[in-house]
This record gives C-alpha cells, structure tokens and sequence, in this order.
C-alpha cells in the first residue's frame, strides 16, 4: 500500500476511484505516460507519472493548483493495482486535547464575582467632580461612581437599561451606595473629562503585574475596533451598502502576562510608527522594567531603534527589504540591521513573542466584542477604554490564582 499525505486531496481521491472503476476507458500511452477521460465532458486529459501519487496533467485543476488531481491518482490507483497495491490517504489523526490548568478554571469562574471588588477599588482613588456653583437640585452621584458604573455596563455588555439589573446587584452587595439611574453609564461615556481618567485607570490596572513583566518583553500593535455594527442581510437582499466606521487601538502589552500596559486611541489611519515612543515611556513611567521591546515592521525607524537604546531596551524591530545600514544620525539602526542580517536565526527566535499581541487583541474582542455600542467620538473611545480596563482586570483575577499575587490599587488620579 502507498500512502501519501496531501493537503485537499480526500475528495479528489474519491472521485480518482470512481474512475478507476472503469480501467477500459483509461488508455495507457507507455510506461508513465496515461489517457484519463474527463468527468465533466467528452474529453481527455494527457497524464505523465512521476513519483508516487505524484506527476503532471493537462487538466485545469493541475494547472492552477500544481497537486495531483483525480486524473493523476486514477492513473496511480490503475498502475499500484497491477503489482496488489492500492493508493490510500493516511487516516486524519485526532486532535490534542490538553487539560485545563486549576488556575485557569478557578479564574474563569471566579472572575464575575471579582472583578466587582477590583474595579470599585480601582475607581477609589478618583476624586469627585466640583458641583458648577448655583447649580439647581439633589446633589449629583460621585464621579467614581458614575465611572464603576460605565465601566460594569461595558464589562456586561448590556444596554444601559438591562444593565441597570448590574448596577442593583453590586449596590446590594455594599459596592455602591445605591444605583443611580440608568442614563448615569451612557451619560460618563460622554463626557471629555472622563477620557483622561480612563487612561489613568487603564496603567492602574496593569500595575499589579508589574513584577511578573520584570525583565521579559513589552510589544506594541494596533488593531481596529468597529463603531458600527451591520448585518450582511440587507446588503444580501437589497444589495445596499453601508459603510462601517474604526477606530484604531493602539496598545502595548507585557508578554509574559498579557496585561495591557497603556494604550492611544485613535482614528483609523492614525499611524503605528509615530506611536511607539509615547507607548514605550508610559510604560517605563509605569514601572514596568522589560528588557526587550518586539514590534512588527509598522514601527520600524531610525528614531524608534534609538530611542530604546537611548532607554536601555533591547529593540527587536524587523528591517525591510530596502532598508540600508545607513546610520542617518542613529548608531543604534546601523548596529541592528548589522545584527539582523548576521543572526536572523536568533532574531527571529527572540521576536516571535510579538505574538503574544494578536492573542491579546484576540481575548479581548472574543470577551468584550468587536463593536462598541456608542455614537459620540468621545464616548466611542471612552467605551473601548473602558473595554481595556475589563480585559486588564479579567487578567489580573487570573494571575491571582497562577501566581497567587494580592493586587492593590492606590494612588490618587488627577482630574482634568
């Protein structure tokens, strides 16, 4: 028996028997060379036999695909069958299932409950907003409150009405004074003032994993956010087409952890480059000590190369097929590329944790959604600040019980 192993091939090799089933029509022109009709027409293909379950045809599929087609392996199956043989694809083995880490399973069902905890202790450093002097009726709700409020709507994913069932739930649990009204979220999300917070809150919430990121590599990446959701219905049956609107996630994460260290929001041509300097600084600012810093070939520069050097990091940047050893004002770029080209090997081996990144961007749209429910630019990039803070926070209850670590949030966030 003669097995091979071709991506695409189960289905032709059926259709490959069905004609082998009737060897008076396949005519044999010598001793690799065969005949093979056509099932789709009246007429014949030219087959030339090479190796096993390999060779050359005149058929279209052959041309575009460069595999064996059926015609191929029906004249393999004819030729294997003259010595006993039979040509047979190699049984699919079955996945690999791995088991569940405890850590992982008591963070998933753990974290609900926890993340309620974190997040009011997170908002307890906001100071409240000064009331505007003569302004008529009750005093308003504290702005850590309206902003644990946000943020829980957004970790809900539930319109600001259902998520008011949220807010009833952590009130009866002593997390807040009492619900105030629904509109309070969606109102927060508003407001400009908020933006600068959301920010702050964001590095907060990464601190606590600050150890666990010592000496390892921090990466940045964008990834785009969707403000609008359409289904594909009406484009189906009217043939009319919306346009949909992004925004630009601009992030820099700990590899180790997977914590979102600092992020920049932006429109959806804001550039990658430019973001690197002001993503990296936040995130020594921070604390975080990393000692290499991966990033795809969208940040790739001069300024960038330097810039780490400059910080004492390890930059681990890509070069492109024309770039030049040209120093241009940065020994940094020439030392790199010369390193780049004579240990790619080793390169490569240290960047590939650069991954780590689409794995973050990837839990948080499966967790908290692509689309983000806001209409306002403000609330929009206040809304997907929010979602950062609830996949950071989600993060830490599982590093609670990897590591066992106790996270405490503290310091004041200044308001603007």
């Amino acid at each position: 028996m003669a097995t091979i192993d071709l991506t695409g091939t189960t289905e032709r090799m059926a259709r490959a028997r069905e004609i082998a089933l009737h060897p008076e029509q396949v005519e044999r022109l010598g001793d690799s060379e065969w005949s093979v009709p056509s099932q789709s027409g009246f007429g014949r293909y030219r087959v030339e036999l090479l190796g096993v379950a390999e060779g050359r045809c005149s058929c279209p599929d052959f041309s575009k695909r460069t595999l064996p087609c059926k015609h191929i392996l029906a004249a393999w199956e004819l030729r294997l069958r003259e010595s006993g043989q039979s040509l047979e694809l190699p049984t699919k083995k079955p996945r690999k299932q791995y088991a569940q880490h405890q850590s992982y399973t008591q963070g998933q069902t753990e974290e609900m409950r926890l993340v309620d905890s974190l997040l009011r202790d997170l908002v307890s450093g906001v100071p409240d907003m000064p009331r505007p002097v003569g302004m008529p009726g009750p005093a308003p709700t504290p702005f850590k409150d309206d902003l644990y409020c946000a943020v829980l709507k957004v970790y809900s994913g539930l319109s600001a009405r259902r998520a008011h069932g949220v807010h009833l739930n952590v009130a009866d649990r002593g997390l807040l004074t009492r619900a105030p009204s629904y509109a309070v979220s969606s109102n927060c999300l508003n407001r400009p003032e908020a933006t600068a917070v959301l920010y702050h809150l964001l590095t907060q919430s990464a601190l606590p994993l600050a150890g666990l990121e010592d000496g390892g590599a921090i990466s940045p990446d964008s990834t785009g956010v969707q403000t609008t959701s359409f289904g594909g219905w009406r484009e189906e049956k009217h043939g009319e087409k919306r346009t949909k609107h992004w925004l630009k996630v601009h992030a820099i994460v700990g590899t180790k952890t997977h914590i979102v260290i600092g992020a920049v929001v932006g429109d959806a041509n804001s550039a990658d480059c430019p973001q690197f300097a002001p993503l990296v600084r936040g995130a020594l600012e921070a604390g975080f000590r990393p000692a290499t810093v991966p990033a795809d070939k969208g940040y790739l520069s001069r300024d960038n190369y330097q810039l780490a050097e400059d910080l004492g990091l390890h930059a681990l940047i890509p070069f492109k097929s024309n770039s030049i050893p040209d120093a241009g004002g940065s020994p940094a770029w020439k030392k790199a590329f010369h390193l780049f080209q004579a240990c790619r090997d080793a390169f490569d081996a240290s960047y590939h944790v650069r991954s780590n990144v689409e794995s973050v961007f990837s839990a948080l749209k499966r967790k908290f959604g692509e689309n983000i429910r806001s209409r306002t630019p403000v609330a929009q990039a206040n809304e997907v600040l929010a979602k950062l803070i609830c996949y950071n926070l989600s993060v830490v209850v599982h590093e609670m019980f990897e590591h066992g670590i106790a996270p405490q949030f503290v310091g004041t966030v200044r308001v603007a």
